[in-house]
């Protein structure tokens, strides 16, 4: 089990039953655009609403959730932020969003360096005791994944179709061996 998956899908429906804002910030590359979708579709089949999908743009806002890419929706706090794809090294950007009111995942499969933001939940499998086998998921992986947990065994069978397809086509286009869990999906 991928550490934190499960306490991060409890977050998520909380929230969506709460009827909290809900911010999803990912990647601007495939691997970040198709894990922005299904977990937006996964709040929506819940009946609940993302209120900003945001892109970030690496010329203007940089890498990562940045405080100037955060200047553009710290308005929206409190609420609950969602990383997907990036944000494992936000170390600031995390910071100040957990200043200005907003609750933090971060779902990244990127290395980690030292340490991982103390401000937010993270799902990484590459984190410290995180006792999945399986490393090298793309995030549009991790992020089915985490819709499964969210599903809890109920996802209906043309959701799970489409986000198969989405999974796929992120995985590939992050160039991900095709093995283990990634042979699944694609």
């Amino acid at each position: 089990e991928i550490k934190n998956l499960k306490k991060a899908a409890q977050i998520i429906k909380k929230a969506v039953k709460n009827q909290e804002k809900i911010i999803i910030f990912a990647d601007a590359d495939l691997d970040g655009t198709t894990s922005a979708i299904i977990l937006e579709e996964t709040i929506q089949n819940l009946s609940g609403q993302v209120d900003l999908v945001y892109f970030p743009d690496r010329d203007t806002d940089g890498y990562g959730l940045t405080e100037k890419a955060l200047s553009n929706f710290i308005h929206k706090a409190p609420g609950l932020l969602v990383l997907l794809d990036c944000g494992i090294g936000s170390f600031e950007g995390i910071k100040k969003a957990v200043q200005a009111g907003f609750e933090v995942i971060v779902v990244d499969h990127h290395e980690i360096l030292d340490k991982v933001p103390e401000d937010a939940l993270i799902v990484d499998p590459k984190q410290q005791k995180d006792k999945y086998l399986f490393k090298k998921l793309a995030n549009v992986s991790l992020t089915y994944i985490l819709s499964e947990e969210i599903f809890a065994g109920k996802m209906p069978s043309n959701v799970q179709k489409s986000f198969f397809e989405l999974a796929a086509l992120g995985a590939i286009a992050d160039m991900m061996p095709e093995e283990d869990y990634n042979k699944k999906l694609i």
